[in-house]
């Protein structure tokens, strides 16, 4: 068992240390999971999100993404590595294309740098106002919900 103060090393471990003083602390005393105190969501509706896999030759098996962008088989793109995070945008002149069947295909340098394997499970984010695709590895989507119960702990400290 870990102790009391040590910091909590996954997401599970981290939702259970917000939860209140003398609240089991283990996962195995653990019934349910805590409840929390939601904020209102932003009204924005800007952003569509899906969970995907990717395929041995890095097709994305979700395409309602680009349906809901409007990108037809053979639109050019641009595709970037940025940190583990792919970034996808339309350019008239982009190197790479959506295939003729309407699947983002992520060449095979941008899945190595952003050590993505075939079967992972992935977040797609389409921006609708800004008309590209965000792609992220659940190691990201981890580490982004880790950061989001660290400022809810520190906001419930208060």
């Amino acid at each position: 068992m870990r102790a009391k103060d040590a910091e909590p090393q996954s997401i599970e471990d981290h939702i259970l240390s917000t939860r209140s003083p003398g609240a089991p602390q283990t996962r195995q005393q653990t019934k349910s999971l805590p409840t929390a105190t939601l904020l209102e969501p932003a009204q924005s509706g800007t952003l569509y999100f899906v969970v995907t896999t990717i395929d041995s030759r890095g097709r994305l098996a979700d395409r309602s993404p680009l349906r809901v962008l409007g990108w037809t088989p053979d639109c050019t793109i641009t595709i970037t590595a940025l940190g583990r995070a792919v970034i996808v945008v339309t350019r008239s002149a982009g190197p790479d294309a959506v295939t003729r069947q309407g699947h983002l295909r992520l060449p095979a340098p941008i899945r190595h740098v952003c050590r993505l394997n075939t079967g992972a499970r992935l977040l797609v984010a389409a921006s609708l106002d800004r008309d590209l695709l965000a792609v992220y590895p659940g190691s990201s989507v981890e580490a982004s919900l880790l950061a989001y119960h660290e400022t809810l702990r520190h906001r419930d400290a208060r």
